[in-house]
């Protein structure tokens, strides 16, 4: 007999005998997939009875991080009594961007907000160069390619770290939304503040904040605007935030203990406090050369042009054009007078939607 033969009988009378031998299971014997009517469930791991996290959907099946040391002001108070010297350093350096931008033009403000409100984004996640930032806000112009919802969240922050009522005139006012819940948070951290240097309670705040809110890019950026608007309530009025991103990421960065966070803070903010300073004394010095050098030229928009270079990082044609009033080929023809002049330099390296910025 064929041998493929006798092995699909044997195969055949085997199953036969297993069906026989089964009478209560008629598709073969029972899988371990198969539900157990006697055990009713009493085995599912996967669902367990008390599951704390049952009324959050979007919870993960593991242990939740206590963050409420983040809010603990007695860790905070000992913290900075042990960097005493790390704040009296980042203290000294704001105080003297505060005198000095007391003195300073209004530009320069908006420069140093629009630059850190950038730099903000960036290392939120959004993608918001400078440059954009600031044809959105001159002119409310955004190219193909543009998120403009990034857009907007690098706006509102520019806006925000320009000047206005800070965070302790009312949150929900601050960050332009009713919410009782948004209040119910600030007023938790409002009273963990008392105590603490501004400076140290706006760390406080920062990752309190994003405990609270979320770690996505809009809570991230609203908790470092509302740290460095926090940080600046000792000012004398000239530096209306703190600078925390234009030197860096390390003030913002979170991770470790309370000590741990609060010296970043204050390593990361001295940073981006000297690279603010040093911005300023850059545009201080070009501002007199500018002028010095076009003392010659004749009409109203070569001084107009040089205070929107000194207002925006970077400015294109047209933005020129809007800030001065004056045509197209006005603004073009200055441009090239002052390019000539080494004032300013073309940015973009193209013939098209070229920008210029100062050389500094």
């Amino acid at each position: 007999m064929d041998l493929q033969v006798v092995c699909c009988k044997m195969t055949a009378r085997g199953y036969g005998e297993v069906m026989h031998k089964t009478p209560d299971t008629p598709n073969g014997p029972p899988s371990p997939y198969d539900p157990d009517p006697d055990r009713d469930g009493e085995d599912a791991w996967f669902l367990p009875a008390d599951d704390p996290f049952e009324d959050d959907l979007a919870a993960a099946p593991l242990p939740r991080a206590d963050r409420r040391h983040l809010l603990d002001p007695a860790s905070w108070r000992a913290a900075e009594a042990s960097l005493a010297s790390d704040l009296a350093r980042v203290a000294a350096r704001f105080g003297a961007l505060d005198e000095r931008l007391r003195h300073a033009a209004e530009g320069q403000r908006q420069q140093l907000a629009l630059i850190e409100a950038s730099e903000i984004g960036w290392q939120a996640g959004d993608r918001v160069s400078p440059d954009r930032l600031a044809l959105w806000l001159g002119m409310r112009l955004e190219g193909p390619r543009d998120d403009t919802q990034a857009l907007m969240r690098a706006g509102w922050a520019t806006r925000r770290l320009t000047g206005g009522p800070g965070p302790d005139a009312g949150m929900a006012a601050f960050l332009g939304r009713r919410d009782e819940d948004v209040d119910q948070e600030w007023a938790e951290m409002a009273e963990a503040g008392p105590g603490l240097h501004p400076i140290t309670r706006a760390a406080m705040v920062l990752h309190g904040w994003q405990a609270l809110a979320g770690n996505g890019t809009a809570a991230r950026i609203e908790a470092a605007v509302i740290a460095a608007r926090l940080a600046a309530t000792d000012g004398l009025g000239g530096a209306v935030f703190l600078p925390l991103a234009t030197g860096g990421s390390a003030a913002l960065r979170p991770g470790g203990d309370v000590s741990a966070r609060l010296a970043r803070w204050y390593a990361g903010a001295g940073q981006a406090t000297m690279a603010a300073l040093r911005l300023l004394e850059r545009m201080e010095v070009w501002r007199t050369r500018a002028d010095a050098a076009t003392q010659s030229l004749s009409g109203r928009t070569p001084p107009l042009l040089i205070a929107a270079l000194a207002r925006w990082p970077m400015v294109s044609a047209a933005l020129a054009e809007a800030e001065t009033g004056a045509s197209r080929a006005a603004v073009q023809r200055n441009i090239d007078r002052l390019v000539a002049l080494g004032l300013i330099r073309e940015v973009t390296g193209q013939g098209r939607f070229r920008l210029w910025a100062a050389q500094s």
